[in-house]
C-alpha cells in the first residue's frame, strides 16, 4: 500500500528535512497547514517518505506523531516571538545615531535560542518517525536522498557554470 499524498504533504509540512531547511508547505489534508519547521525527513526534491510502501499502521503512527508535533508547535507559537524580535532588530537598525551593537547581539541571541528550541523539537519528531520505519524503508529513503543530492549538485553545476569552472581551477 502506497502512502497517500495527504500524509506525504503532512510530513513535509512537519518540516522533516534532511537538509535542515525550513519547510513552508500546507497540507491539502489539513494536517498542520503552514508549520514552517526544519528538521529531518523532507527537503529539496520532496519528502523523503515519498515512494515508501508504508503499512496502514505506520501511516497512522506517523500521522499521530505529526499531529502531536503540530499541536506542540501551536502551543509554543514561536512565530510571533520571531516577528517581534525581527521588528526589534529593524527598529535598532533604523534608529538615528550610532548602532547599539550590544542590543542587536542580545536580540540575535534570543532568536538563536528560539531556533535551537524549535529545531530540537523537530529533531525529536524526526527521531520518532525514524523509529516507525523498517531498516529496508530507511535504506530506500537514504538511497533516494543520495540520488536527490547528486541531481541537485548536477543542477547547480548547470545553473552556475562559472562557479564550477572556478572550483575546478582551484583544484589544479
Amino acid at each position: 500500500m502506497k502512502i497517500s499524498n495527504g500524509v506525504l504533504a503532512a510530513a513535509l509540512v512537519a518540516g522533516l528535512s534532511l537538509y535542515g531547511l525550513p519547510a513552508h508547505a500546507a497540507s491539502s489534508a489539513g494536517m498542520g497547514g503552514g508549520m514552517g519547521i526544519g528538521s529531518t525527513f523532507g527537503g529539496p526534491g520532496g519528502n523523503a517518505l515519498d515512494g515508501l510502501d508504508l503499512t496502514r499502521k505506520q501511516r497512522n503512527q506517523i500521522a499521530t506523531i505529526l499531529k502531536e508535533a503540530h499541536d506542540q508547535d501551536q502551543a509554543q507559537d514561536t512565530q510571533e516571538q520571531f516577528e517581534n524580535l525581527h521588528a526589534r532588530i529593524e527598529d535598532l537598525l533604523s534608529a538615528p545615531g550610532p548602532l547599539e551593537q550590544d542590543k542587536i547581539a542580545l536580540v540575535q541571541q534570543q532568536m538563536a535560542a528560539l531556533r535551537a528550541e524549535r529545531e530540537a523539537r523537530h529533531l525529536q519528531t524526526a527521531s520518532r518517525i525514524h523509529d516507525v520505519l523498517t531498516p529496508d524503508q530507511l535504506a530506500q529513503m537514504r538511497e533516494r536522498q543520495k540520488r536527490i543530492h547528486a541531481l541537485l549538485s548536477e543542477l547547480n553545476a548547470l545553473q552556475h557554470p562559472a562557479q564550477q569552472i572556478s572550483s575546478d581551477t582551484q583544484k589544479k
